[in-house]
Formats: structure tokens, C-alpha cells, sequence
């Protein structure tokens, strides 16, 4: 299948489907993971990854594909889809399937953690990529997935006065 980048996974046709309950279970597991590193001290702010080992290369594929900045490498046996500004802040929510997947708010501390997209000095992106691991032993050859994302998370701190 060609891509709009003119990019081709020659083994499109062997990746089946994925079964909305694991989009789904995949989409849940992402959003669990960036919310725990949206944390509320300064050694939460600046440019963590987040990985899940064991993701599967069809949901990956099913995800981003249809991206405008989805790339295959068939040398790497890599895919990456990046995503820029509001613009790409608000497609995310889509392929997620949750608005606020990007935030988490400390009601105690009133602070807010979030990944960061944009702000007075420009826009930022984040970037998915998927790659395939492999380990042989005993004339076994294993594979394994991984997904990673890689962002620039902040924080904001909230004055605004208790209502009582």
C-alpha cells in the first residue's frame, strides 16, 4: 500500500485487523502511561518517553497510517508518525479517543501537568515511532514490539482562591 510520503510496508497485507477491544485496550494503556508521567514537581517538566513493550505492529499501523507524516523504513523495520502543534494536539484526541489525554490536574496542589504543544515561544510535536525487537537462542528467533513517544511534558501552577 502506498502512502501519501510515497512510503510502502510491503507486508501490509499480512497484518490483520486488530478487534476494536484491543484499539481500545492499546488507547487505554497510552493514556494510563502519560498520565503517570504528568507528575507535579519540577522534575516532572521537560522531555520524557514513554514505551510499551509487547504493542503490536497492527495497531500501530492501524492508528497512524492514514497520517499524513506516517513513515515506514523496511531497513529499520520502523514506523513513526509525528504530530505538530494545536493542530496535532487535537488529532491525538481523536486517535485516542479522549480529550484529555494530555493533562492531569493535581486538585490539592493546584497544579496542572500537561504535554506541552504550544505556548509564546512556538509549537512543539511529538513523534510516535514503533520498532520490532529480536532476541535468538536455541535456534529460536523471538520478536518483540515496542512503542515509543517521546514529549515535552509541563507544569502550570493555579492560584486561584479556595471557594468556601
Amino acid at each position: 500500500i502506498k502512502h501519501r510520503n510515497n512510503k510502502i510496508i510491503p507486508h501490509r497485507k499480512t497484518l490483520l485487523q486488530p478487534p476494536l477491544e484491543q484499539v481500545t485496550f492499546y488507547q487505554d494503556a497510552f493514556i494510563v502511561l502519560i498520565k503517570k508521567r504528568l507528575g507535579f514537581n519540577r522534575h516532572s517538566i521537560g522531555t520524557k518517553q514513554v514505551s510499551i513493550n509487547a504493542f503490536p505492529e497492527n495497531i500501530f499501523v492501524y492508528l497512524f497510517e492514514h497520517e499524513p507524516s506516517f513513515r515506514y523504513s523496511p531497513v529499520q523495520r520502523k514506523y513513526s508518525c509525528s504530530f505538530q502543534g494545536e493542530a496535532g494536539e487535537q488529532r491525538l484526541k481523536q486517535l485516542v479517543n479522549y480529550d484529555h489525554w494530555n493533562v492531569r490536574q493535581d486538585p490539592k496542589l493546584r497544579t496542572i501537568g500537561y504535554v506541552l504543544f504550544m505556548d509564546n515561544e512556538g509549537s512543539y510535536g511529538v513523534s510516535f515511532s514503533w520498532s520490532q525487537s529480536e532476541f535468538k537462542e536455541n535456534e529460536r528467533v523471538f520478536h518483540c514490539g515496542t512503542a515509543t513517544y517521546p514529549s515535552y511534558l509541563k507544569q502550570i501552577v493555579s492560584f486561584r482562591k479556595h471557594q468556601t
